[in-house]
Formats: structure tokens, sequence, C-alpha cells
């Protein structure tokens, strides 16, 4: 099955704004692995950023993020437009989705899922990554930066 529009690619981070040019400003860009020391993991924000191919007609969606028990974590809506291109630059739709105070609430495989909302139950994956939870790896990782 196909997702109701084309994604480009998938970004999750902790910030993600566009500036006046048009060029997309991420900070606390993740992995595919996220290395936390402990479940459950606390987030102030995140941030999901689709770039997707505008569709042909226009389209209502639903994205949700579930949790490797497929319980939604997070989710929102949108509407996709038809948008010509530019001379000389290919048509594309910034998708942003902030989610504020999220709570992962266990390691493993969570999936981002998009479906048109008049088929919720037609989910299609888009992205996913993994919570790993490793005390002594995230120790590791963050003492190669010491605070002075």
């Amino acid at each position: 099955m196909k997702p109701p529009f084309d994604v480009r690619y998938v970004l999750v981070s902790d910030y993600a704004t566009i500036d006046h040019t048009g060029k997309l400003i991420i900070a606390g860009l993740y992995t595919e692995d996220l290395v936390v020391p402990v479940a459950p993991l606390f987030l102030s924000s995140l941030v999901i950023t689709i770039l997707a191919k505008p569709p042909a007609s226009k389209v209502n969606f639903q994205l949700s993020l579930l949790a490797p028990n497929d319980s939604i974590i997070a989710g929102g809506g949108g509407e996709l437009e038809p948008v010509e291109s530019l001379k000389g630059s290919n048509a594309r739709a910034i998708l942003g989705f902030q989610f504020n105070q999220i709570v992962l609430p266990e390691g493993g495989n969570y999936r981002i899922v998009v479906a048109e909302t008049a088929s919720p139950d037609k989910q299609v994956q888009i992205h996913d990554f993994n919570v790993v939870i490793n005390p002594e790896g995230h120790a590791k990782a963050t003492d190669r930066f010491p605070v002075a």
C-alpha cells in the first residue's frame, strides 16, 4: 500500500523551522537509534519534518507516532494541495509536526504512519526509529563531550 502522498524524506529532531530563503533549519537531529539510559524517555519537544511531493489532487491525511505495542503516542492531521513547481525546481511540500512534552514509554521500534482521513484504518509506514535502552552506552557517548 502506498502513502496518500509521495514522501521524499522524514527527519526526527528536537527543533525545526524554515528561514526566509526556504532553507530548513534543523537542531537536535536524531538518527535511526535513540540510545538512552532508561525508559520511559521524556522529551520536551519532538519534531517530525516531512518533505513530500505534492499530490495531483487535494489530500486530507492523519499522521500518527506509534509505540512498539502499536498504541498512539502522538498524532495530527493535515491537508496537501497540488503545487506548481517554480522554474528550475521540483514542486515540494514541507510538513512539520511538533509534539511538546512527549513520552516514549519503552524501548523498541517506533513507527510514523500516515493515512487518508477518509480511510484511517489504512495506515502506511513512512519512517521508523528505535529507542535503545543502554545505560553504559549512553554514559560512554556522553563522556566524549565533558562539561567544563
